[in-house]
């Protein structure tokens, strides 16, 4: 099982993000990874380190199962483990994995021959492919699941919490509950229409620092930022319900609340 390196890329926005809050982090190595979310603290802020940790898991790729022929050693490594080589044993839930990699080591150490099947490199590279797309599709359904227990306990049950941003852009903010572990859009508009007709408020994004100020200059939202918001269960066309979260505090010059759809 191997977990490639993460581009430059993938953390930038994350990198841009702590900079401007004066922290500092390094993802050129799992190591100076670990260190830098190690120290990414701010005492006054409790969950700020969590926060981090969780928007850096993010950052990375999905480690994958893979047949040592079709990729070089150089690219055996796992990022997430900081390991040269690595592969399943064991587990209480006895993945296919394991069982493969059980059948090699006994055939390595003379105690079984290694079943045909394992011996055809076309078999095995559809046999590893297959299991990386069983995983990606159980992770799929384990959200899918999470999702929709989520809309069952807020029906009915509307919600204010404090959330904080992990994403800011020009037209909204990404934000995250820590109370209920939930993650949603939250979209700039007033309830007025004067704005443009639409109700929108304009904003720019200030990408070095992270920051969405409103063109009037009342509203400023930075990465990390905590912000008040609702939580609601709405029905859409053809009876679909979602979850829906709207911003609570801010005005606008008018005196208008900022909500989101």
């Amino acid at each position: 099982r191997r977990h490639p390196t993460p581009t430059p890329k993938m953390f930038e926005s994350l990198i841009k993000a702590c900079n401007a809050v004066g922290i500092s982090l390094d993802p050129s190595t799992s190591k100076t990874l670990a260190i830098s979310l190690d120290t990414a603290v701010k005492p006054d802020d409790a969950f700020f380190n969590k926060m981090v940790r969780i928007m850096a898991t993010r950052c990375l790729t999905q480690a994958v199962y893979f047949r040592s022929g079709d990729v070089s050693k150089e690219e055996y490594r796992h990022y997430g483990l900081a390991t040269p080589i690595y592969t399943h044993f064991t587990s209480p839930i006895r993945r296919y994995a394991d069982v493969l990699v059980h059948r090699l080591l006994m055939a390595a150490i003379g105690l079984r021959i290694l079943p045909d099947n394992m011996t055809d490199r076309s078999r095995m590279k559809a046999i590893v492919d297959n299991m990386n797309y069983r995983h990606r599709n159980a992770q799929m359904a384990g959200r899918a699941s999470v999702g929709l227990h989520t809309l069952i306990f807020f029906k009915d049950r509307p919600t204010i919490a404090d959330a904080r941003i992990i994403r800011v852009r020009t037209n909204g903010l990404i934000v995250f509950v820590p109370k209920f572990g939930i993650e949603g859009p939250v979209y700039f508009h007033s309830n007025s229409e004067e704005k443009g007709g639409d109700g929108k408020v304009q904003f720019a994004l200030d990408d070095q620092t992270q920051v969405a100020r409103s063109l009037d200059g009342s509203l400023r939202f930075q990465v990390f930022d905590t912000v008040t918001v609702s939580i609601r269960v709405e029905e859409s066309q053809g009876h679909r319900r979602k979850l829906v979260l709207a911003l609570c505090q801010g005005e606008n010059k008018t005196g208008q609340p900022m909500t989101m759809g």
